[in-house]
């Protein structure tokens, strides 16, 4: 059956479980006594942890060390979804009426790798391969996780790992090397998957401000970066040089400047703008050491500099989407350079375990990604 998310006439329900730390398939039985009302679930793209939460809990009711997951369903669509399985890493108590209350802080499995340091260096040679030492890392944390869509990697130099990095730390430096993503299922399985630019996901869904069934609430918000974006990309590099002089050696520094500007015509230009931004890199290799060679730099920074960053903000009724998904935002008023259907990147959401609305934060998928 095609569900139907504008419709607001279903009721939904939040189901939490008490699941083993150790083994995600051994389930202690619900928790009772959660209080939607201090309750929320919040997901990040660019975070390490990708996802977190907080539940208020009337009574003792929490199986200790137990992780949480929770559970959206709609029982009349048949419908059900989970939401997180999470670690509880802080749990304050206060007592009021006769009874005690919790905060129980959610964090998700990668949290598991987050404090677990390594407690000597770990050296990988070259030619190595990335996904077994991906297997190791996350393996001697002793968290599930599944690497079976994984990009695969001989890596090109030796990665010396320092004692004291957290494994975490490790996972992200290998998984960029093979050009994968770390992320964390609902059940608690922490996934290495294909990096995809955003940019070439398909949407999910598409959220219109003027559907008369819309799920979107009048609070929309924008953010630019134009008015700070840089003009000038400049590129600088010194190196010594040997030359011969009345038939000695003499050592001299010389220095090979570029620099790219925008068309007049853009908007950040200085002609429209008033002011002139540089972007300045220092350059400690140039390869070849020539004009052209900076030229080509300065002209490669500019182009990332011109992605101008676009981000919304809106609260919409619950949709099944979480950080890392594309949806298309339509906005039909406004000043006229950001009507039209915007394709963006789910960067942010906070989800309302009361009311099931999300404050969602929206990054357009034409400002470029931070993991490129």
């Amino acid at each position: 059956m095609e569900i139907d998310w504008k419709d607001q006439t279903r009721v939904d329900r939040l189901k939490f479980e008490m699941v083993s730390a150790t083994n995600l398939n051994d389930v202690y039985g619900e928790l009772e006594g959660v209080d939607l009302s201090g309750s929320a679930l919040d997901a990040a793209y660019y975070t390490d942890l990708r996802t977190s939460g907080r539940l208020a809990v009337r009574g003792d009711g929490w199986v200790r060390g137990s992780r949480i997951r929770i559970t959206h369903e709609v029982p009349e669509w048949n419908y059900s979804n989970v939401l997180g399985t999470y670690f509880v890493t802080a749990d304050p108590a206060s007592r009021h009426h006769g009874g005690w209350d919790y905060e129980l802080n959610l964090e998700s499995s990668l949290k598991g790798l987050s404090e677990d340091r390594l407690v000597r260096p770990w050296t990988i040679a070259k030619n190595a391969m990335a996904l077994t030492a991906i297997r190791k890392c996350i393996g001697d944390a002793r968290q599930p996780y599944d690497v079976s869509r994984a990009r695969n990697a001989k890596l090109k130099t030796p990665q010396v790992i320092d004692s004291g990095t957290a494994r975490i730390e490790a996972l992200f430096t290998l998984s960029k090397l093979s050009n994968n993503r770390v992320d964390v299922r609902g059940n608690g399985t922490i996934v290495v998957a294909p990096y995809v630019l955003p940019a070439s996901k398909a949407a999910k869904f598409r959220i219109d401000l003027e559907e008369p069934r819309g799920i979107a609430f009048d609070d929309l918000e924008r953010e630019s970066d134009w008015l700070s974006m840089p003009n000038v990309a400049a590129v600088s590099h010194k190196y010594s040089d040997t030359v011969k002089r009345n038939g000695k050696s003499e050592t001299v520094q010389r220095e090979i400047n570029a620099y790219a500007q925008v068309s007049n015509g853009a908007h950040q230009s200085r002609a429209i703008r008033g002011y002139t931004i540089t972007s300045f890199e220092s350059l400690s290799e140039l390869s070849p050491r020539t004009a052209a060679r900076a030229q080509q730099i300065a002209k490669q920074n500019l182009n990332k500099d011109v992605k101008e960053l676009v981000t919304w903000s809106l609260t919409t009724t619950y949709l099944p989407i979480w950080e890392g998904d594309v949806v298309e935002l339509a906005v039909h008023d406004g000043m006229q350079a950001y009507r039209g259907v915007r394709k963006c990147l789910v960067k942010a959401l906070t989800l309302d375990l009361q009311h099931m609305t999300m404050r969602l934060t929206l990054k357009e998928t034409a400002s470029g990604d931070e993991e490129d």
